[in-house]
């Protein structure tokens, strides 16, 4: 199928992009950063813009960088840019490994994290990383800046949070005072290219006394969107990673998540894998030496 008829534009500025899409009538214009999910829903008619606002010449949403208590990431920073990160594999290694779990190696350099958020897939595989970093995604309009936390950013699948005339100006977490143990664990079809039927992500710092001080746990594709493990979050903290309480949060898990039966797996299949993956990841941190 072919793409249908558009206006294309290239604006040097973020200002200029946001002042395009307050123009345009709403759901009018759209801008395309890596255009792996966009193009694709254009070919299949599901997005019909009658403007393509072109993100490719404004470089201060595709950087990475650090300050001392806070970490940034640009939009339009491309999946394989944040793998490579120096600042992400040492501040923030679940991200890192989150954006590994994507794709094939030209999606990942092509595509684009802004793009990944705005899309609002409950298997986003970055979300559920960002989600427990405790990100906040910065929008901009031609009316300012506002930020969402990255929980809040969706209503359902495929359905954000985002107005019309915004544009993902960059995504900012905490940088951590001391290194933090994290995994992030995925289950498709097969090993590569293949949709994410079910993820886990964790990040949590634990006392020199082996007991978990804080922990945050996010889900991706076992409810409308993804969402924090608050449930076993609290029961963690506390607690010493013995077996017991590793079987206990992965029935808390089971029961916490919210997933359906559809193309891909079954409910009963992603509860069970979903606390197995929960269980296997906080094993692993908790054999992490200091």
């Amino acid at each position: 199928m072919e793409l249908p008829d558009f206006d294309v534009r290239i604006p040097d500025t973020l200002k200029e992009a946001a002042e395009l899409l307050a123009r345009s009538a709403p759901g009018g214009a759209m801008s395309l950063a890596g255009g792996t999910d966009l193009l694709i829903r254009m070919k299949e008619g599901v997005s019909k813009p009658g403007m393509i606002i072109i993100l490719e010449k404004i470089g201060k949403i595709k950087v990475i960088k650090a300050s001392k208590n806070r970490i940034r990431i640009g939009g339009a920073a491309t999946f394989d840019a944040i793998i490579r990160s120096k600042i992400i594999q040492n501040k923030a290694p679940v991200l890192a490994a989150a954006c590994e779990k994507i794709g094939s190696p030209q999606i990942r350099n092509r595509g684009t994290i802004g793009g990944n958020i705005a899309n609002a897939s409950p298997c986003a595989d970055s979300v559920p990383a960002l989600a427990v970093l405790e990100a906040e995604v910065a929008l901009v309009s031609q009316s300012g800046e506002r930020r969402l936390p990255v929980i809040e950013c969706f209503k359902g699948p495929k359905k954000n949070a985002f107005r019309p005339d915004e544009i993902i100006s960059h995504i900012e977490f905490p940088a951590p005072k001391q290194p933090l143990r994290s995994f992030y664990l995925a289950k498709g079809q097969r090993k590569a290219l293949s949709i994410t039927k079910l993820s886990v992500a964790c990040q949590m710092e634990i006392d020199s006394g082996g007991k978990v001080k804080k922990a945050r746990i996010a889900y991706g594709a076992v409810a409308p969107t993804v969402i924090r493990g608050y449930a076993v979050e609290e029961f963690l903290t506390g607690k010493a990673l013995s077996p017991g309480v590793l079987k206990e949060a992965e029935e808390i898990a089971r029961k916490e998540i919210k997933p359906i039966d559809d193309i891909r797996s079954t409910m009963e299949y992603r509860r069970i894998v979903t606390g197995a993956l929960l269980r296997r990841g906080l094993s692993s941190v908790g054999k992490t030496e200091q």
